[in-house]
């Protein structure tokens, strides 16, 4: 994995004796072993793949509150090299701290700031993470106690994008965040305190494009068979996107597609019909209405594959009615259960 460390500092937020959150800060950076880089790599690589993230940019000088975050100037002072990395880091955390505590967030964990360089791009990674407790077997086997940093459960993770941020100031997307298992909107934290607002909305973005994938295969008319094989090629696409961490790309997208009978493609179609971006980050949830009907409502989840319908299942506008052939095995058999308990 093409990935240098450049920086990296971990602190530690605990609860005091008052009940607050208080941090333990480090002085020192911490070194980039062999060890640290591929513990790097991983949170790299688990942060890439997360599909929950949402994109944001910080606050114009018209649009900030009364009291402001001083995250972004001091994020620009670092970059100005006005700011060591770790004084960075110790003045954010402050900042954090005092998010958190006002917000009353109870957990305690680990602080992560680091900054990487991965295939040219240059990001800053910050987020508080889980720190659990397990148990190993020393070599006198005895068995001890360990703790260890849960990648896995993100709670507050934020990553800039340098690199976009420099070079182009008006984007809307140069912050992104997950949003975790906290309660709370993750803006009620984390916005406040990199004093950002969320820039463009992700998922209606996927929702739209694949909106318009179907509305187009409509008009063009196209043959079950060949709708059903250029679907798969977009959503293989998007899956190849996603994995890659790459965006989604509307022209891309329109090569999939047949031109319609007066010449116009799916690229014009979607220029006049939408306000889509021309490239926007991956949201696999909406490739769900790509190739299946989904619906949920008055105790029913119902989903299934495009191409059923007409086949297996049909569905009657006018009695509003959904008739199913060939029940699947494992429902069919909790319905006999039921069936034979009644008798």
């Amino acid at each position: 994995m093409s990935l240098i460390i450049e920086h990296l500092i971990i602190h530690s937020l605990r609860q005091g004796d008052n009940g607050a959150l208080k941090a333990d800060t480090r002085s020192q950076e911490i070194q980039p072993t062999a060890e640290v880089q591929e513990w790097v790599e991983q949170l790299h690589r688990i942060y890439q793949q997360k599909g929950n993230k949402s994109y944001a940019c910080f606050l114009a000088d018209t649009e900030q509150p009364e009291n402001p975050s001083p995250f972004p100037q001091l994020f620009q002072q670092y970059l100005d090299k006005n700011l060591a990395f770790v004084d960075f880091t110790h003045q954010s955390t402050s900042v954090l701290l005092a998010q958190l505590n006002h917000y009353q967030y109870p957990d305690e964990g680990v602080l992560i700031f680091c900054k990487y360089q991965f295939v040219g791009v240059d990001y800053i990674l910050l987020g508080l993470l889980d720190c659990e407790t397990s148990v190993t077997l020393t070599e006198q086997l005895e068995l001890s106690q360990i703790k260890y940093i849960d990648l896995s459960k993100m709670q507050l993770v934020a990553r800039i994008d340098i690199t976009e941020y420099q070079t182009n100031p008006d984007s809307r997307r140069y912050i992104s965040f997950i949003k975790g298992r906290i309660g709370r909107k993750v803006s009620d934290f984390f916005m406040d305190f990199l004093g950002a607002a969320e820039g463009i909305d992700v998922k209606l973005q996927n929702q739209l494009l694949i909106q318009a994938v179907n509305e187009y295969c409509q008009q063009v008319e196209m043959p079950s068979e060949e709708k059903a094989a250029t679907k798969k090629q977009i959503a293989d696409y998007y899956k190849e996107q996603s994995e890659e961490g790459a965006d989604i790309a509307v022209k891309s997208v329109a090569e999939y597609l047949p031109k319609q009978s007066d010449g116009g493609d799916f690229y014009a179609f979607i220029s006049d019909s939408y306000d889509l971006d021309e490239e926007f980050p991956v949201a696999t949830t909406a490739l769900r209405k790509l190739t299946k009907f989904v619906g949920s409502g008055g105790g029913l989840n119902i989903s299934f594959d495009e191409k059923l319908l007409g086949e297996r299942i049909a569905y009657d506008a006018e009695s509003d009615t959904l008739t199913i052939k060939g029940t699947p095995p494992n429902l069919k058999d909790q319905l006999l259960r039921m069936l034979k308990a009644q008798r």
